[in-house]
């Protein structure tokens, strides 16, 4: 595996350099530093997932706790499907305040950052308002209702 690795860079190192020979010196460092940039990007997105997964990890954890703490629990962790509540999987964690959907649904429409039916369930049109309320208000954008996110939208919930 290694050795393929090296044979790999090995060739894109040659080939690197037979692209550039006719290029300036300036010209080949601007074209690097554009690569690194892209890079650099493209590590940025994947590091935002991964904070995004270990956010949703985190809540899940402590909404398990707080269940076996309270005795919500009958002896095994069942998934909030198993206990009966409605939300789809990919729901789950989005909204992590005591507000339903719907109510965050509608202090966004009343925001004016959504536009699509007060419908209780947390599609592409819901995430991308919430993520556009928080880049709007200085918040972190990650497209999660918590604490800070809802204190704002609080000003337009009726």
């Amino acid at each position: 595996m290694f050795k393929n690795f090296f044979v790999l860079i090995g060739v894109v190192l040659i080939l690197g350099c037979a692209t550039t020979q006719g290029q300036s010196p300036t010209t080949q460092l601007q074209l690097r530093v554009g690569e690194l940039e892209r890079q650099s990007d493209a590590k940025d997105d994947a590091i935002r997932n991964l904070n995004h997964e270990i956010d949703s990890l985190k809540y899940k954890v402590d909404d398990l706790s707080n269940k076996l703490r309270t005795g919500q629990t009958t002896g095994r962790l069942l998934s909030p499907a198993s206990e009966g509540a409605t939300s789809d999987k990919k729901d789950e964690g989005i909204i992590r305040i005591s507000a339903s959907t719907e109510e965050v649904q509608r202090a966004l429409s009343q925001a004016g950052f959504y536009q699509g039916a007060i419908d209780g369930k947390i599609g592409a049109k819901t995430q991308q308002a919430i993520s556009d309320f928080q880049k709007e208000r200085g918040l972190k954008v990650d497209g999660i209702v918590g604490e800070k996110t809802w204190e704002k939208l609080q000003e337009y919930h009726n």
